[in-house]
């Protein structure tokens, strides 16, 4: 980690003296001394500096008394590119917010080894709080450049409101720059802006950089067993041949000294490996790979074996895997998709530690203690329940988990929960909370018109998961960072129902949206056969009639929930209700009219 931090600060000083003497030739104030720090660049790069040093050397070649007229145009001699690639990938960033969520993790790189970053907000004012180093030069020049990248992100308007600096009343050097005001503070650096500025997008935002640096910059961490573990597994390129005994060679341990540190850490190496190989897998397929070549690349003995391997794994055959990257990538250039996908972010912690439990051990006690531990969970399960259509208001988390929304059906909600948590921020659909509530109005409208009793564990499982989970993909379709977001919002608008919708976007963008929620499932890990599933309403079989009824039944209540909460629409005028009695089309208005009630 030291030898990272060292290169990492190296890159980042001597790109800032680089573009000091290129501002001193041009100023035409160089002398002799400039040949000999140019050699002093090359020791900083390789970390031979002090902090004491640097300073020296910056109130050298940018002396008090020059320090307004280096002030004014020094921004334009930043070279980002040249300042690390923890800059660039700061300078690829979607806006301010996705750059100071990078900062966060990475600022002792920029900010010094004491900085202890933090990041307040509300929703007038943003403020940056970190520790000086020793020397007031060096903390001029940190806020200079977080000025230039954060103009380089949000425009040349950008400014901060206040600049407190310990012991410093003005700063000649930033003061030509900013009209901030100026405080001097009593211990740590105080930078304040307008929030408004946080979501201002980049026109230099580049998801291929950011998805390259960020591997890059992961790998220079110290990593723990599991992340060493993972390591081992690159170094190979047939995943489905290594065995714990290689691994363990490779860490330099016996092989029982490393399945003892696996039990220490509850890892379970076959777990681990599975997932990776399933990773890459998936990876092969969606980028065009044949079958038969993705199980010789990946060390399979043959197709057969891979295939079983894949789909005990996936819920999907890898046939059907690929023809969907094929889709994805060719028809009408939507290869983006696949990438919205892959750089989707985890589950949240506490709903992928309730997902992953048994479901012996699911207590109402235990979801509780869990959710309450997340605050925007537990909003939106409050939220959720208050619907009057699950009853009374719950007065507590025990009341809307227990008595509201049922505890067999919390883990199917939480999904959809997350998915609103983690992508309300890149939908460009102008609800996102229409989005969710048409999701658990479709559950709802299955369970009052056709319900479960006829069906067995497995099947109502299966069923709720399709209800629930089927429509997820409408958060990658309106993703902001999905070519067609703006074809796909206007084909919404002039869509006469759902399914409707859904065709058109499956006629112009080659996208079935079923389909593609299975993508979603298995990014974020899901190994069961709800993909299956998901890919036979995405093209269902005409030979299971029972699948095909049970599929219908489900889009059915797909349509009207998006349809009919959405549309002035009459119920008969939504293809399938035609077949239903009139109990049915009763019990469907009835429910609608009043979840409608419950959402106003």
């Amino acid at each position: 980690m030291k030898g990272v931090f060292v290169q990492y600060q190296g890159l980042f000083w001597s790109a800032i003296i680089r573009a000091l003497l290129s501002q001193r030739r041009d100023l035409g104030i160089s002398d002799e001394r400039d040949a000999t720090f140019l050699e002093t660049v090359n020791q900083l790069e390789q970390g031979q500096f002090s902090e004491a040093v640097l300073a020296k050397l910056l109130l050298t070649l940018c002396p008090q008394a020059h320090q307004a007229q280096f002030g004014r145009s020094l921004i334009g001699y930043f070279d980002f590119n040249k300042m690390s690639n923890l800059v660039v990938l700061l300078t690829a960033s979607k806006h301010i917010d996705d750059a100071l969520h990078v900062l966060g993790k990475q600022y002792k790189h920029i900010l010094g080894s004491q900085a202890d970053f933090s990041v307040t907000a509300n929703s007038d004012t943003t403020v940056l709080e970190f520790v000086p180093g020793q020397h007031t030069i060096v903390s001029e020049f940190r806020c200079y450049f977080l000025l230039a990248l954060f103009r380089h992100l949000a425009g040349r308007k950008f400014d901060f409101t206040t600049i407190e600096i310990p012991h410093l009343k003005h700063s000649r050097l930033l003061d030509e720059l900013s009209q901030s005001k100026w405080k001097t503070s009593k211990g740590t650096i105080k930078l304040a802006f307008e929030t408004k500025w946080c979501r201002q997008p980049s026109f230099y935002f580049s998801l291929s950089i950011k998805k390259m640096l960020q591997a890059t910059l992961e790998t220079n961490e110290e990593t723990p067993l599991k992340q060493r573990v993972k390591e081992v597994f690159q170094r190979t390129a047939y995943p489905a041949k290594i065995r714990s005994e290689w691994v363990a060679r490779q860490l330099g341990q016996s092989e029982s000294a490393f399945r003892r540190q696996l039990r220490q850490g509850s890892i379970s190496f076959s777990g681990m490996l599975k997932e990776h190989i399933h990773d890459n897998s998936c990876h092969l397929l969606l980028s065009g790979v044949k079958t038969d070549d993705a199980a010789e690349q990946l060390g399979f003995s043959d197709r057969r074996s891979f295939e079983r391997s894949f789909k005990e794994h996936a819920g999907i055959s890898a046939g059907q895997l690929r023809q969907l990257g094929n889709r994805l990538r060719f028809q009408k250039g939507n290869s983006n998709l696949i990438d919205v996908v892959e750089n989707l972010p985890p589950l949240p912690h506490s709903i992928q530690t309730l997902l992953d439990t048994d479901e012996d051990n699911i207590t109402l006690e235990y979801v509780v203690s869990l959710i309450e531990k997340d605050p925007i969970f537990q909003a939106h399960v409050m939220s959720k329940a208050s619907r009057a259509i699950y009853g009374s208001p719950p007065k507590n988390l025990e009341q809307a988990i227990g008595r509201n929304l049922g505890i067999g059906n919390i883990r199917h909600l939480a999904v959809i929960f997350a998915a609103q948590q983690l992508l309300s921020a890149q939908c460009r659909f102008g609800d996102v909370s229409f989005l969710t509530d048409a999701m658990l109005l479709s559950a709802t409208l299955f369970q009052q018109v056709f319900s479960f009793r006829s069906l067995n564990e497995d099947q109502t499982e299966q069923i709720k998961q399709l209800l629930l989970f089927g429509t997820l993909s409408l958060f990658l379709i309106f993703h902001d960072e999905c070519l067609f977001a703006d074809g796909a919002l206007t084909v919404w608008d002039e869509a006469q129902t759902f399914e409707d919708f859904l065709q058109q976007i499956n006629d112009k963008y080659g996208i079935c949206l079923y389909g593609a929620t299975s993508l979603m499932l298995l990014r974020w890990g899901f190994q069961s056969a709800v993909n299956q599933q998901l890919w036979k309403l995405c093209q269902p079989d005409d030979n299971e009639t029972g699948s095909h009824s049970w599929s219908e039944k489900i889009k059915l209540c797909h349509n009207v929930a998006f349809t009919a909460s959405s549309r002035e629409q009459n119920l008969e005028a939504i293809q399938g209700t035609t077949s239903l009695t009139a109990s049915q089309i009763e019990i469907l208005e009835e429910t609608i009219s009043k979840w409608n009630r419950s959402v106003a």
